[in-house]
């Protein structure tokens, strides 16, 4: 599977999930349904669409004995963007302009003299069902930034960007031309629109760079780079001994993950319930099933800028190239903890795979991810990694290839590893 295929593919949560499943379906695994029951078989390999942005995949084991366990990795399916608000249409001066929220925390001036695809779901109405598709414009789109002769300060004082004003996307210098007449264009006579999620990507193409193509250049590294590496080792693994490995992608990560598909609902905890049930383990077992458990939370980290490296803590130096980074927080940003970090450290080392150890500057407040979410509400132990990337939450980023190759060998090696013991217990 192609790194630079599936960011290209992955354009909108909902066309990262229907990507994967393609894969996924190509690879032998089985879909099931919330709707009936689950008959699982041992050596199998399933997964499950949960709403249109989040999907869960997983392989069982040989056998079922009293070593059962989990073993997944978690990440998210978005990425911070610029999503099309309801009404948002105004023609002024020759130009037809769509005005958008700010998903997450983009940097603003990145989106400015690019070219922007547009692309997410139309629900619609048809027989007097709700039904959706994918949708996604075939024509690029621009927002312009003011000529330096109308902004001579910008060099002194810098570019100052007011999101409601000044991040309109220009759609066409038609005023007919509107989102609803795009979205109508993609249904049948019979199919009624009545609502959207549509947000602009970058539409550039992901590529190599650098001296020796050691870089990959693109949009929504943050954090497909983790789904990508995810499916990848998922796929190319063995059926685990006694465990049940696999994934599960979530929405609105970016957001804070408080939405029915995001980290922080009851769906990942009720489908290893049904996995569970399943294979005749009842609820009160669960607690010592998921203690030892163990998940790994994969999103991005902060390589140490070289023009910036003021802004990261001198100790722990983050570079490109250099092995994925496992991520710790004092305040518990990052869900690892001694017991999990000694784990994650005992596979790379047994996996002769480099890695790094990020922390950040005490007076510059951490980012999270989905990790400590699932860690609290599950009580699992869980490790927070990922590869290092610059230019996090711009329009384009940058990562190094050989990061990502190691990324999808540790987790090969996590879905085959020895079981984890935490001695604390």
């Amino acid at each position: 599977m192609h790194f630079l295929e599936f960011l290209d593919q992955g354009i909108s949560p909902f066309h990262v999930v229907s990507h994967t499943q393609k894969i996924l379906s190509e690879n032998g695994f089985k879909e099931l349904q919330l709707s009936e029951d689950w008959v699982l078989k041992s050596k199998s390999s399933y997964f499950l669409k949960w709403g249109e942005s989040s999907i869960f995949a997983f392989k069982t084991p040989e056998s079922i004995n009293s070593k059962f366990h989990f073993k997944f990795a978690l990440t998210h399916t978005d990425f911070p963007c610029l999503k099309a608000s309801p009404n948002p249409t105004t023609f002024k001066n020759g130009i037809q302009r769509i005005h958008c929220e700010t998903y997450g925390s983009p940097l603003n001036h990145s989106w400015l003299d690019r070219d922007l695809g547009c692309a997410g779901l139309a629900v619609f109405e048809k027989n007097n069902q709700l039904k959706s598709k994918l949708v996604r414009h075939s024509s690029s789109f621009y927002i312009p930034q003011l000529a330096i002769h109308l902004n001579r300060e910008i060099h002194e004082k810098g570019l100052k960007l007011n999101p409601q004003t000044d991040l309109e996307v220009f759609w066409s210098s038609n005023p007919k031309d509107n989102i609803n007449s795009f979205l109508e264009s993609n249904l049948e006579k019979d199919e009624k629109l009545l609502d959207y999620d549509l947000r602009f990507y970058d539409a550039q193409k992901a590529s190599y760079g650098g001296c020796n193509q050691e870089w990959v250049y693109s949009g929504r590294l943050d954090n497909l780079s983790s789904c990508h590496a995810s499916l990848s080792a998922l796929i190319s693994s063995e059926f685990p001994v006694d465990f049940v490995s696999g994934f599960c992608f979530f929405d609105a990560e970016e957001v804070g993950s408080e939405t029915r598909e995001g980290a922080r609902s009851s769906f990942f905890k009720n489908l290893l319930k049904r996995i569970s049930s399943s294979f005749n383990i009842s609820e009160s077992q669960m607690l010592l099933l998921l203690n030892k458990s163990v998940f790994a939370s994969m999103d991005v980290a902060h390589a140490t800028h070289p023009s910036f490296s003021n802004r990261h803590d001198p100790r722990h130096e983050i570079v490109l190239g250099k092995g994925i980074v496992l991520k710790k927080n004092a305040n518990k940003r990052f869900a690892s903890d001694v017991f999990s970090s000694a784990f994650f450290k005992q596979i790379c080392n047994k996996s002769n795979l480099s890695f790094q150890e990020f922390i950040g500057r005490n007076d510059i407040p951490s980012g999270s991810t989905v990790g400590p979410a699932l860690s609290a509400s599950l009580g699992v132990s869980v490790f927070d990694f990922g590869i290092p990337i610059l230019s996090m939450h711009s329009a384009r980023e940058i990562a190094a290839l050989q990061d990502q190759k190691t990324a999808i060998e540790f987790l090969k090696a996590f879905f085959t590893s020895i079981n984890f013991k935490n001695p604390s217990f």
